[in-house]
């Protein structure tokens, strides 16, 4: 008999139906020469710090006992949920008819992890061999199990998997424990490999829109109408159409005088816009959650999760735990069975056709699994979350088999006392896969004109505009930068893994979902922000490597290296240990400094975190005895931590920045008074906290001794409001 251990029990069942292993068994399947069995995940993991020395490890933390590294060697036992499990397993692999094991675990260091961890601790003593495929079709398991190789060829596999494990672990167990002792103020600070770049991205963005100066620049736009109607061009000076100051632009403006202008120059071309490239899981986790507010990327993988096992008859999706967005080559017959299913019926059915093109077969772009797609199996009875995620899946897959949507772009340059204007125009010509989303894309035309035909010249005006912040993170574009993070690293730095990213595809939503939940960041609406807890985490926690994106890179670099078997396992924890002991004694001798210093309460109706109330807070303190010790602490260390009023627009909190002066909630209502203002930098003054006190309780401030432009100095009254164009700015009138 040949013992097949698999990842999980939907697989072991495709395997074992396909091999003929058709008897079921408690938790194995049996039959034709062969015993299918498998693990739930991970069957095995590190003993916790206390299982090494329950007498001392047990009950309260102690900052004496870290940095904690055990001295003889690293423990394994098995997930008490999943003993059943492992002891079958284990049984297995003791049967005396087990000629050899053939390791199906998924084909990546996790899988290899899994695998090699259940041997460890079983004991295991028979030969392994291993198959090596991306999906589970039977064109697949003929390929690998023709293929088999040797466990002696997944060493280092084994070994980058371990090494990360046991990274993590380290770092997760030292720098969480230490890092809670020295500065959590009673709460649990949680400290990850993972984590805190995440963090890191968030507070970036967040201190990017926070300390964001609008610039003020101005365009000229040309009004002209021809003998077929009228259309409007903008002036290109060289390459640019930005200009710095509304006296350039003046200065232009005069300089055109004719009433007639000349079509100079007119380009008609034709493109092509083809479907968007296949889902992975983080694309779709961005499509889905961009889309509908009551989806988070957490959920999008627990919907796929459930297509995947299928209520039955099999799987209505592939594996969905992928970073790829194309698919292997062998799949050609799989996928072309599968759209032909798929399109039956559909109104543009016949504009649906197989076709093996690099756009979507690419296998030296997939890693371990192909992108995520439809199966053959037609799903019924879906809920209506999983009819969400399985149309998109579907409509994204079948738009990959269409044409192109046909566009024709037109532009005509207008010359007008030797400026020039350019005019673009777009047609939509041909929907192509647009018909998928029944997508009405919106003509920008032009009225019919020739090259050099004659129009008149209705007016020249100046266009005011305003630079615009950058937006703050959504769950789409958070993931995209997850993943991305690695894309700019130089191929000359050999030091960092060139394409890294934050997580994995599998475990970037449980990264977000941990970081809300610990409250290091909360959400508005779809947006994301740093809480106080986050920022104070930040700009606090000494251990500046772990907020690196880069020191994320170069640990991959390394495990990278250990997989290619460059760099050995033992250097590479020698100079983690090294890390953690430097790193553990610098947050021990670090000065006393508080992290946690208010406290983010999860609203489940509104699905927000809000800042505990200081009003309610300063109503208990009338009392002597009730008041909060680490509150009086807070507000006489760092009067920037007090509230100067309510936001005018949101009744947020006003705080004091390094900066300036914001709304808690600023990136949503825009509520920001720089102290170097440039509006009151003009008349010699800076925003003051008292300023902004009276402007958020009287809605105006008094102030003295503003400097004009000639030197002449006045009172004024000051009022701050909200423009046209969303953002604040200030309104003057002299006080007499």
């Amino acid at each position: 008999m040949k013992l097949l251990l698999a990842e999980k029990p939907s697989v072991a069942k495709t395997i074992a139906s396909f091999l003929g292993a058709k008897t079921r068994k408690d938790g194995y399947f049996e039959g034709n020469g062969y015993i299918v069995t498998y693990a739930v995940g991970h069957l095995v993991g590190l003993y916790d710090m206390k299982d090494y020395d329950k007498e001392k490890y047990s009950g309260s933390w102690k900052i004496d006992n870290f940095p904690f590294i055990p001295t003889d060697k690293f423990k394994f036992k098995v997930d008490s949920s999943k003993t059943k499990q492992f002891n079958i397993v284990k049984n297995l692999l003791h049967r005396d008819d087990i000629e050899y094991i053939i390791n199906a675990t998924d084909n990546d260091r996790e899988g290899e992890l899994i695998s090699f961890l259940i041997f460890l601790l079983a004991k295991n003593k028979k030969p392994v061999k291993r198959i090596l495929v991306n999906e589970w079709t039977p064109e697949d398991i003929t390929r690998g199990m023709n293929n088999l190789k040797d466990d002696e060829q997944m060493r280092n596999l084994q070994a980058a998997g371990y090494t990360r494990l046991i990274t993590d672990w380290l770092i997760g167990i030292n720098f969480t424990s230490v890092a809670t002792l020295k500065y959590g103020n009673g709460k649990l600070l949680n400290i990850g490999r993972v984590i805190l770049p995440t963090v890191k991205l968030v507070y970036d963005r967040d201190m990017e829109i926070l300390n964001f100066v609008p610039k003020t620049y101005y365009e000229v736009e040309g009004h002209f109408e021809c003998a077929n109607g009228k259309y409007k061009g903008k002036l290109v000076s060289g390459k640019e159409s930005k200009f710095d100051t509304i006296e350039e632009v003046n200065s232009i403006i005069e300089k055109i005088t004719s009433d007639i202008a000349i079509v100079s120059d007119k380009k008609v071309t034709a493109s092509k816009e083809y479907a968007p490239k296949l889902f992975s899981l983080t694309s779709l986790q961005g499509y889905i959650t961009s889309k509908h507010s009551n989806f988070t990327s957490d959920k999008v993988l627990s919907v796929c999760q459930s297509l995947y096992e299928g209520k039955g008859k099999g799987g209505y999706i592939t594996y969905p735990r992928t970073d790829s967005i194309y698919l292997e080559e062998s799949l050609t017959t799989k996928v072309s069975q599968a759209l032909e299913k798929l399109k039956k019926g559909l109104p543009y059915e016949d504009k649906v056709k197989f076709s093996k093109t690099k756009r979507v077969f690419d296998s030296s772009k997939v890693d371990s699994h192909s992108a995520i797609i439809p199966t053959y199996i037609i799903p019924t009875n879906l809920s209506k979350d999983e009819e969400i995620v399985y149309t998109a899946i579907k409509d994204r897959f079948i738009a990959n088999f269409m044409p192109p949507a046909e566009y024709e772009n037109t532009e005509i340059k207008t010359t007008v006392d030797s400026s020039i204007f350019i005019t673009k125009g777009k047609a939509l010509k041909s929907k192509g896969y647009l018909e998928v989303y029944n997508k009405e894309e919106k003509d920008d035309l032009l009225p019919i004109i020739s090259k050099g035909e004659n129009v008149k010249v209705l007016d020249i005006t100046p266009l005011t505009k305003q630079t615009t912040p950058p937006k703050p993170y959504t769950e789409d574009t958070l993931l995209k930068a997850m993943k991305n993070c690695g894309k700019n690293v130089s191929d000359d730095d050999t030091t960092v893994l060139s394409g890294y990213s934050i997580g994995t595809s599998a475990t970037r939503a449980d990264v977000l979902k941990k970081i809300s939940q610990v409250g290091y960041v909360g959400k508005k609406g779809k947006s994301y922000f740093i809480t106080d807890l986050g920022k104070n985490l930040v700009e606090i926690f000494p251990v500046k490597d772990l907020f690196d994106v880069d020191y994320t890179g170069k640990l991959e670099k390394s495990l990278y290296d250990i997989q290619k078997g460059s760099y050995t396992r033992k250097e590479y924890l020698t100079n983690i240990m090294s890390f953690i002991y430097q790193n553990v004694n610098l947050i021990k001798h670090d000065r006393p400094r508080n992290i946690s210093t208010e406290n983010y309460t999860y609203n489940p109706k509104t699905k927000k975190f809000t800042k505990e109330s200081q009003k309610s807070n300063s109503k208990t303190s009338k009392s002597k005895n009730s008041k909060d010790s680490s509150a009086k602490s807070n507000s006489s260390s760092d009067s920037k931590n007090q509230s100067l009023g309510e936001c005018p627009i949101c009744q947020n909190d006003v705080m004091e920045f390094d900066k300036g002066f914001a709304c808690t909630n600023h990136r949503e209502c825009k509520f920001v008074i720089l102290k170097n203002d440039k509006y009151l930098a003009y008349y010699k003054k800076k925003a003051t906290k008292t300023m902004v006190k009276n402007i958020l309780k009287k809605g105006e401030a008094k102030v003295k001794s503003l400097t004009s432009k000639q030197g002449n100095k006045f009172d004024a009254i000051l009022r701050y409001s909200k423009k046209d164009n969303g953002y604040w700015g200030w309104d003057m009138k002299i006080d007499k």
